[in-house]
């Protein structure tokens, strides 16, 4: 049906839903989906039952958002929990830190091997709990009904999976991190397409472009954040509606978004690829604009980096760069994610059988020769699921080693899979391997060029940086000039490809590398190119001010205090940074001052704390340093140097 025909019907009167359960929808163009399994609702459930991002589209659609509703990607995240809180304790046998559940209202409660206890609200959750959700809280300071507490969002330690078992999650195997980490606008991204800048915790921010601290999104965040509705997939949906009800003008064939089957392969595997081409580390080099269709490639706005050499290992979160493994993929150029998947049923509800039919509809049917005596079950470790069983014969279900307790499917497809084996969870797929730059074939020309090496080279330091490697970080961005130098700041990137050096995010992490590697002078440098390209990037500015104080140029530090506080008034850095230039000028009155509204703002912060404590201690006065580093104590009793501290304070 075309677009002159969908306004038609609009204006049928009385017939709208009848129509909309019966024909297909304005996007239609009578091409076959993939094979779905027979859906027997055709009526989405009453709207006030659904979520606000799918509800207009069902006036329309109602088939196609009654299948969407029971996809985990509709329930994307929310403020309840997805079941009943877990009641036995957890033991992080790495840290020797307890977790358990308490009810009324929801906490994770928190004690470490130094007897500190802490403790969070829970105030939502990430993830539909199909497999497994993430808890999020934000940590607790007092009464736990204390509602005027800071509100930082935490991805807590402790998951639960859909047979309501408790597990630590994947950064909890790697270190204490106690109550969890922050749950950012990047972490928030695959999960809503609302902006966190529109929260009301962000409209404190002049500029509102980012949140800074990155995590105070305030505690109803999730009540506020809508999950993933159509707008997802196929990009801002609201012209679509008015060129539907003749709000604006438009072509006959105008039907106000993308008609994704119409768009070229890589395009629609990009929509896709926004959450689904995970890699070891994914740069954002300039913030993503919008939803659904991109203008340009995916992989040149935000590179992937991924292992040089694949195993037959895979992160939860990998389906495209396992999928470009595959000789069926490398084999089609016009294969896209919507060639296997039925892209608003669930993989459950779509069934292994339509899976089976999509492999024949390329392959054609025809006998399965396999060696002799290898069945099946011998090949994948579970019995067939289809008299085919092709899905289940080539394509292998395992546990990804980011995950525990979850099987899931390798979208790498072979002719031969290893068997399933289960892993011990871990963050990268090897720390000491290499890495190369995803690519799907749309870069290997610009790839093959000076700038593409060096551009490559560029993002392949930042990939062994995260890995924990500065040394061989910085060798790579040698080939680059010097940070502060009049040509660091000019793009050398081939056509096509987003230049690293107009990205404020490249030169911050050269910054990093540059400091990790003994190079303070050059790290500032590098923190000033980031600055001269986004002075609001709040990172670099806190890390050249430290620098700063580092070289004892305290002006300059407080200089970069004040333009933080200013563009972000709840960044307790700005105060600590003003706390530490006093302290070093030997203003320990203003030092302290600094602290206190420092600590006004974040009051979870032990060596703040402590620095306080020992400020009044050097002020002679004693009780006031007590009462500080009993506040430290009790979130940190590990603190270095904290023992003695408090002897000095007269402290029992």
């Amino acid at each position: 049906m075309n677009a002159r025909g969908c306004r038609a019907m609009r204006r049928a009167a009385g017939a709208l839903l009848a129509l909309s359960a019966a024909l297909p929808g304005c996007g239609d163009d009578g091409r076959a989906a993939p094979p779905a399994a027979p859906v027997s609702a055709t009526r989405a459930p009453a709207p006030e039952a659904m979520p606000n991002a799918v509800r207009e589209c069902s006036e329309c659609h109602a088939r196609v958002v009654n299948e969407y509703l029971g996809h985990a990607m509709s329930d994307s995240l929310g403020p309840g929990l997805p079941r009943a809180l877990p009641r036995e304790p957890l033991v992080n046998p790495r840290s020797g830190t307890r977790y358990e559940f308490a009810d009324g209202p929801p906490r994770l409660l928190a004690q470490r091997a130094d007897g500190t206890r802490l403790a969070a609200a829970i105030v939502g959750r990430i993830g539909a709990g199909r497999a497994d959700a993430s808890f999020v809280g934000r940590q607790l300071f007092g009464p736990a009904t204390d509602a005027a507490q800071p509100a930082r969002l935490l991805f807590l330690p402790v998951e639960q999976f859909a047979d309501g078992r408790p597990e630590l999650a994947p950064f909890e195997h790697a270190g204490d991190v106690v109550l969890g980490q922050p749950v950012t606008a990047e972490c928030l991204e695959c999960h809503t397409t609302a902006s966190v800048a529109a929260l009301p915790q962000a409209a404190a921010d002049p500029l509102r472009r980012r949140v800074y601290p990155s995590h105070s999104l305030g505690d109803d965040a999730l009540a506020r954040l809508p999950p993933l509705g159509c707008d997802a997939c196929h990009g801002d949906t609201r012209r679509h509606v008015d060129v539907m009800r003749e709000r604006v003008a438009a072509a006959p064939d105008d039907i106000g978004l993308p008609r994704l089957l119409d768009l070229p392969a890589a395009t629609q595997r990009d929509v896709c690829s926004r959450c689904h081409l995970d890699g070891e580390l994914r740069v954002e080099l300039q913030p993503l604009q919008g939803y659904g269709p991109r203008a340009r490639d995916l992989i040149a706005e935000r590179p992937v980096l991924v292992p040089d050499r694949p195993s037959p290992d895979f992160r939860f979160v990998s389906q495209m760069d396992r999928l470009a493994l595959s000789a069926c993929f490398r084999g089609s150029p016009g294969m896209t994610c919507t060639t296997c998947h039925a892209p608003h049923l669930s993989v459950a509800a779509q069934g292994t059988a339509a899976f089976d039919a999509a492999c024949q509809s390329c392959h054609a049917r025809q006998p399965c020769v396999r060696p002799a005596g290898l069945d099946v079950e011998s090949a994948a470790g579970t019995p067939t699921r289809t008299p085919e069983g092709c899905v289940d014969c080539h394509v292998r279900r395992s546990q990804p080693y980011d995950l525990q307790h979850v099987r899931t499917a390798d979208h790498h497809v072979r002719r031969r899979i290893e068997p399933p084996q289960e892993l011990s969870p871990r963050l990268q797929h090897d720390a000491r391997a290499g890495l190369r730059v995803f690519d799907d074939g749309r870069l290997s020309a610009a790839l093959a060029t000076p700038e593409g090496r060096r551009w490559s080279d560029g993002l392949l330091a930042l990939g062994l940086w995260k890995l924990g490697r500065p040394a061989e970080a910085a060798a790579l961005l040698e080939t680059f000039p010097p940070p502060g130098s009049p040509q660091a700041r000019l793009p050398t990137a081939p056509p096509g490809l987003q230049a690293l050096e107009s990205s404020a995010n490249f030169h911050h992490l050269r910054g990093l590398v540059l400091e990790a590697t003994g190079r303070p002078a050059e790290a500032r440098a590098a923190y000033g190119d980031a600055l001269a390209l986004d002075e609001a990037h709040p990172e670099a500015r806190v890390n050249r001010a430290s620098l700063g104080l580092a070289a004892g140029d305290p002006q300059a530090a407080l200089q970069d205090a004040a333009l933080l506080l200013q563009l972000y008034p709840r960044a307790e850095k700005g105060w600590n940074l003003r706390a530490l230039a006093a302290a070093q000028a030997g203003n320990l009155p203003a030092a302290s001052e600094a602290l206190r509204r420092s600590l006004a703002l974040w009051p979870g912060d032990a060596a703040a704390w402590q620095l306080l404590g020992r400020l009044h201690l050097r002020q002679g006065a004693p009780d006031q340093a007590r009462d500080a580093l009993a506040a430290a104590a009790a979130l940190d009793a590990s603190l270095s140097g904290l023992r003695d501290d408090l002897a000095a304070a007269g402290a029992r």
